[in-house]
């Protein structure tokens, strides 16, 4: 899918290790929307939670957590 060449798309800023499952790290409606800043995925507040590969695949995940976002938030409203 991403990263053909077997590069590590993703990795945590805090001490360099893979991204893992975390509860305190999860998205939040309060995160959104999420900015693409050249290579990093920064939440509203400025935090950075990944880097990606390339400045265009940022841009592009930053694209599809954002349109999901708002999708789920319609989704709730339209119940």
């Amino acid at each position: 899918m991403f990263g053909s060449d077997g590069v590590q798309l993703f990795q945590r800023m805090a001490g360099g290790r893979p991204w893992r499952s975390d509860r305190r790290l999860l998205l939040r409606s309060e995160h959104f929307p999420l900015e693409a800043r050249g290579r990093e995925i920064v939440t509203q507040q400025g935090l950075t939670i990944a880097v990606a590969g390339d400045p265009a695949m940022s841009a592009e995940i930053v694209r599809r957590l954002n349109n999901s976002d708002r999708s789920d938030q319609e989704d709730q409203w339209a119940l």
